[in-house]
């Protein structure tokens, strides 16, 4: 083990340095637009912008990056990042930055393939899970301990921002010097919805609402938080418990998913991220002055549950493909998940504007609800999982739409003796 992770080190350290700056870099800017009394739609707006540049990135930059070599495309992407976050307080606009962060969403994405298909093509049979379950906690680590950053300064001030750019350019520094071999060939080809929807309506419509709720969360948490009165270090360490909350329950819910019927364990997790999105719905107040062990808990257990369920969807839908579906099957669901996200924070932001801060968790309440109700149908009608093609359950980090991840995931490795045509649902 500490040899595998010795090889990808370099990797690991720029994605870890990474993803400080770009978590610290979603909350400050949250904050930031509330304190500019940006209305409720133009930060939904903003959200969308991101996960829009998001898809471009994952559609466009398969193609970009082997023109241009890996090493170049991560510096010249993570330099335009590092920019992009400095120009927010060069140009406090609505307008602006909702393009900043079409244009961020892109080069983050881009920065994600370069090290997923790098550590893709580092990772062997033997030790592709150990891989991707490293580099799963790296994210999640990372992302939580990048909202420490908060504690420096206010998010009015200029500081925070720089740190946001500080940290992407340093990004750069283990990757550019690392003596691994980059690859070559990136894939980019998804299966239809309708194919999608075929092989697992669940799996499907599940992507698509962890899009929709989770990435207006992602967006709007800091907003939320704010509205509501808590300050700046209190909001980081609310958003940096729901990523270790992510963390923690990766595997007790995974080992659970692939003793019992997953489909099972998807309803049971979804019930759950209804009970606390409801909690947050109706019963946090509108006016909260400082932070409590109530709302801590509250915000653990909605970074378990919520990403948690990306992770089982994708499961989900492994058990009724064939080896040679996978690709482009998790393709096409990470395309379908971002198309939420897109959507997700603008009708979330708009529930805010109309029923207040607590909108944006009527709006999850009532999307979780939904999904909950369609995975009870589809226990109740669909067929049993065949155990030919059943997998284990793989923690994916939900931080981009990159498409380097897929082949990374062990699950992908091809089995010759399964090349029957899958069950449907």
């Amino acid at each position: 083990m500490l040899s595998t992770i010795y090889s990808i080190s370099a990797l690991l350290v720029s994605v870890a340095i990474l993803c400080l700056g770009h978590g610290l870099n979603n909350t400050v800017l949250s904050m930031r637009a509330t304190l500019e009394n940006y209305p409720d739609w133009v930060m939904g707006v903003m959200t969308s912008g991101y996960f829009v540049g998001s898809v471009l990135g994952a559609l466009y930059c398969a193609r970009i990056i082997p023109i241009i070599g890996q090493i170049r495309a991560f510096a010249a992407f993570a330099s335009i990042a590092s920019a992009i976050s400095l120009l927010h307080v060069m140009y406090i606009n609505e307008i602006s930055w909702i393009l900043l962060r079409v244009t961020y969403g892109f080069c983050v994405t881009a920065l994600y393939m370069v090290v997923e298909s790098w550590l893709n093509g580092l990772s062997k049979k033997s030790n592709r899970g150990r891989v991707l379950s490293t580099y799963m906690t790296v994210n999640f680590l990372a992302l939580s301990c990048g909202q420490m950053f908060v504690f420096m300064a206010e998010p009015t001030e200029y500081i925070l921002f720089a740190v946001v750019s500080v940290l992407i350019s340093l990004s750069l520094v283990p990757l550019s010097l690392t003596k691994a071999k980059p690859p070559e060939v990136m894939n980019s080809e998804h299966l239809s919805f309708k194919e999608l929807f075929k092989i697992s309506p669940l799996a499907t419509i599940g992507c698509i609402s962890v899009g929709l709720s989770s990435g207006a969360f992602w967006g709007l948490s800091g907003v939320y938080f704010t509205k509501i009165g808590l300050p700046a270090h209190d909001v980081a360490t609310l958003i940096s418990l729901t990523f270790f909350g992510g963390l923690v329950f990766q595997w007790p819910i995974g080992i659970c998913s692939d003793r019992f019927d997953r489909r099972k364990v998807i309803a049971t997790v979804l019930a759950a991220m209804t009970l606390v999105t409801f909690v947050f719905a109706f019963f946090v107040r509108d006016h909260v002055s400082e932070i409590s062990y109530g709302l801590m808990a509250l915000s653990f257990f909605l970074g378990g549950f919520a990403y948690t369920l990306y992770s089982l969807f994708i499961s989900l839908a492994n058990d009724f493909l064939k080896p040679r579906q996978v690709i482009k099957a998790s393709s096409g669901l990470i395309i379908f998940h971002a198309f939420g996200a897109i959507a997700g924070p603008i009708f979330a932001s708009n529930m805010m504007g109309l029923m207040g801060s607590s909108g944006l968790f009527q709006y999850m309440f009532t999307v979780n609800l939904i999904v909950f109700i369609f995975a009870l149908m589809r226990i109740a009608a669909g067929r049993k999982i065949p155990k030919e093609t059943s997998d284990p359950f793989v923690s994916v980090p939900k931080t981009s739409a990159s498409f380097g991840l897929v082949d990374l995931d062990p699950r992908q490795e091809f089995r010759e003796s399964e090349l029957k045509k899958p069950d449907v649902e």
